[in-house]
């Protein structure tokens, strides 16, 4: 008799989508992906892949795994579903990967091929293909123990072309096979061939021999050890083959791995429309129908309310009918419902449900089906401030600029305070707190939700301690970045990909070596991959910079491009910013920098508003309107652009803005100089360095008007606007100016106040 195995988790590269089948027994949850790309829309197709997935999915349904599984992905397609992967598994898990597709070794590492690939530029690597160790490393972080099977390596489908893969742009040649690589600790990569070897794709309307071989030896070899399954295999795909194709495993594992949990191998699997059956041979089974509602959440357990509805204890509980949205866990006699998470955007959206129907048998007396109906309406806080690419999240969210900071404040405190202790919802009042200007307490949050294991706070509470957007005299959160690196680097551990854009972006740009910008880039990359827009922006940026010696235009616009096919605002006034200038082949066009800048700007940009402006003083939309970019400088400034406040000042100084004047000038070059642009803010100050005393203080008597302050607008500085400025200054935490300041000391103090109550979005920034 076999001994009890431990929980692990098992990654085998394929095919995947997302049926789930029921979980049923197990010790914990036990997730297989599968993918098949076959269907190649510029490169040879496979004929066999897709097949060999969907095998390999029915089987490992078979031995207890919920499958997602997907076929014929596209390099978008592959990002959301690893994204929607990632957000599906419960941390722990044993996890499968199988790949079947098109695989190709460019240098050291190995690449998976989606079926839109097109290496048009030498460039296009890190946007047309997907990295096999990322994948490895991003679902390692997910599970205990890992087996990746790869059945990928066939003809190289480019031959003779080189690519760049590296920071230093260096061009290495595809080649067939894959390459040994690293693998993290206890895990195994099991490859369809030797290195630099080629796998077979075996007949048309037949499986690969590779997979032929897993689908042969898992039967027999389920409750050994993997490894011991593997030599079988490879002994049957070297006989198959007449030794042209011999498998290959790279291991780290350090414990045993099952296919079968417990080490007996099942029956074989009934459909999902009844996966278990009741005898109805003795008697009629009765049948009770139960209707809950529950909040929408990665997990809803069940078996309490429904014995409660039942009437009942439960019993022995089996699955009639699964659910068609999620799954039923039954580990541990538990009876536990989990939704299928997605990707789901709820800008301009107030709620979300979610309905599900299964049916359970049940043991004892009493009813012997329950037929549940469930309905899951999502929780405010999940609607109003969800945030994007969280793996601990349920799927819903808002990007920072989409986030209504009184509507989600008001949403997540209620369900913090019903649910106290609940990480997501403490990190996502964070994220509403921040939106709405409320830094200390935002930073609190996040602080309390990453104590809590929310692995998005820790990279939120990071930002805090690095930005420099904030004046720390007035938010009282230190600048550490000990701290805020620390943070960010445990996040990145736990697979978080905005700290990998967070901590990639700084060593890239200040790494103090080469190996510190290598790494810069490589973790900027690793979040591409997933999709995120963010680092494709910088990497874009970063290629583009005329001063650096990695100037490449065209690997530039490679990412720029591949964020705006995305929808990403930065994507759109990166663009902006390259058909104004031009770079490369690419000629200015005004009218395609237009639009691009007011498509960020719209999306709520920071500088693109600014940017309009600037096209539009130069004539390069046609006559200069002042208004019109005045119009654009406000919206910047309000966003924390310090040039809006210093362009919109010098327009209302040349007297085009009537009836505006020099107050309404001063007012705004005083907001620009507490913002992080030292050009800016030096040009602001020129200009208030030429301004009368008269001017400057009623430019500080409107601002304590915005500020909630009556006083009048008169120019003279007295006793009420002296004790105004003085009541605000001390709301904000502010010293008070001392008795002989000037005017301009005056003016900066409100500007100051101003900023403290109306922070910029330093989660635009």
């Amino acid at each position: 008799m076999s001994p009890r195995r431990p929980a692990r988790s098992l990654l085998l590269a394929a095919a995947v989508s997302l049926g789930l089948a029921t979980l049923a027994g197990a010790e914990g949850a036990r997730i297989a992906l599968v993918v098949g790309n076959g269907n190649y829309q510029r490169i040879p197709a496979l004929d066999n892949a897709v097949r060999d997935a969907r095998d390999i999915a029915d089987m490992l349904r078979g031995f207890g795994f919920t499958v997602q599984e997907a076929h014929d992905l596209d390099r978008p397609g592959f990002e959301t579903f690893l994204r929607t992967a990632l957000l599906n598994i419960p941390e722990g898990s044993e996890l499968v990967f199988f790949y079947a597709g098109h695989g190709i070794q460019i240098g050291r590492r190995n690449y998976l091929l989606p079926t839109d690939v097109a290496f048009e530029s030498v460039y296009d690597l890190p946007v047309q293909s997907v990295t096999l160790d990322r994948v490895v490393e991003l679902l390692s972080a997910r599970g205990a123990s890992h087996v990746a099977m790869i059945d990928a390596c066939r003809e190289n489908p480019f031959p003779n072309l080189r690519l760049a893969a590296n920071l230093d742009a260096t061009l290495f040649e595809t080649k067939s096979g894959f390459e040994v690589f690293s693998t993290p600790i206890n895990s195994l990569v099991a490859f369809s061939t030797s290195p630099g070897q080629v796998a077979y794709d075996g007949e048309a309307g037949g499986n690969g021999p590779y997979t032929q071989a897993i689908l042969a030896s898992a039967g027999q070899y389920s409750d050994e050890n993997i490894l011991t399954m593997l030599a079988d295999v490879r002994q049957r795909v070297y006989q198959s083959t007449s030794g042209r194709q011999v498998p290959w495993e790279s291991s780290t594992l350090v414990q045993p791995f099952y296919l079968v949990q417990g080490g007996t191998a099942p029956a074989p699997a009934a459909p999902e429309a009844a996966i278990s059956q009741p005898d109805r041979s003795a008697a009629p089974v009765q049948a009770l129908a139960i209707d809950l509602t529950l909040p929408f959440a990665r997990e809803l357990p069940l078996g309490d309310k429904l014995a409660e509805q039942a009437g009942i204890p439960l019993g022995d509980v089996s699955v009639i009918e699964a659910p068609q949205h999620g799954q039923i866990d039954l580990a541990g006699g538990a009876v536990t419902y989990r939704p299928h998470l997605a990707e789901t955007p709820m800008a301009d959206r107030t709620d979300h449900m979610l309905r599900d129907r299964f049916s359970l048998g049940i043991g004892g007396a009493g009813p012997g089906i329950l037929n549940v109906s469930v309905g899951m309406p999502a929780l405010a806080c999940d609607v109003q401030a969800g945030d994007a690419l969280d793996l601990q999240g349920v799927g819903l969210y808002r990007l920072p600029n989409q986030i209504e900071p009184r509507r989600a404040l008001a949403a997540c405190a209620q369900d913090v305070a019903e649910n106290p202790g609940m990480a997501r919802l403490l990190y996502q009042l964070g994220r509403a707190q921040q939106a709405s200007g409320d830094l200390q307490s935002a930073h609190d949050s996040f602080r309390a939700a990453a104590a809590a294991g929310h692995i998005r706070a820790r990279h939120a509470a990071a930002m805090l301690l690095l930005s420099p957007r904030l004046d720390r005299a007035v938010v009282p959160i230190p600048l550490d970045e000990a701290q805020g690196n620390a943070l960010l680097d445990e996040a990145i551990a736990s697979g978080d990909p905005f700290a990998m854009h967070s901590r990639g972006l700084r060593l890239l740009r200040n790494g103090p070596t080469e190996a510190d910008r290598q790494r810069g880039f490589e973790l900027l990359e690793r979040a591409a991959e997933l999709g995120h827009t963010y680092s494709m922006n910088e990497l874009g940026a970063y290629f583009l910079d005329p001063d650096s010696r990695w100037f490449r235009p065209e690997r530039g616009l490679t990412y720029l491009r591949a964020s705006a096919e995305r929808k990403d605002i930065y994507g759109y006034n990166n663009l902006g910013l390259v058909a104004l200038r031009g770079y490369g082949e690419v000629k200015p066009d005004h009218a395609a920098a237009r639009a691009w800048f007011e498509r960020a700007a719209e999306g709520g940009h920071p500088f693109a508003p600014a940017n309009l402006g600037r096209m539009i003083m130069r004539g390069q939309l046609g006559k200069p309107d002042p208004r019109a970019a005045l119009r654009w400088y406000d919206m910047g400034l309000a966003r924390g652009d310090g040039w809006g406040g210093a362009n919109a000042a010098d327009i209302i100084l040349g007297g085009n803005a009537r009836p505006l004047g020099p107050a309404d000038a001063a007012l705004r070059a005083a907001k620009a100089l507490d913002l992080p642009a030292a050009e800016a803010a030096s040009r602001a100050q020129a200009l208030l360095d030429g301004m009368a005393a008269a001017d400057l203080d009623r430019a500080t008597q409107m601002i304590l008007n915005e500020l909630g302050e009556a006083v009048a607008v008169d120019g003279r500085a007295g006793p009420v606007t002296i004790e105004a400025l003085a009541r605000a200054g001390s709301r904000a935490g502010l010293e008070a100016l001392p008795a002989d300041a000037g005017a301009q000391e005056r003016l900066r103090m409100a500007a100051r106040i101003w900023w403290a109550q109306n922070p910029p979005r330093v989660d635009l920034f």
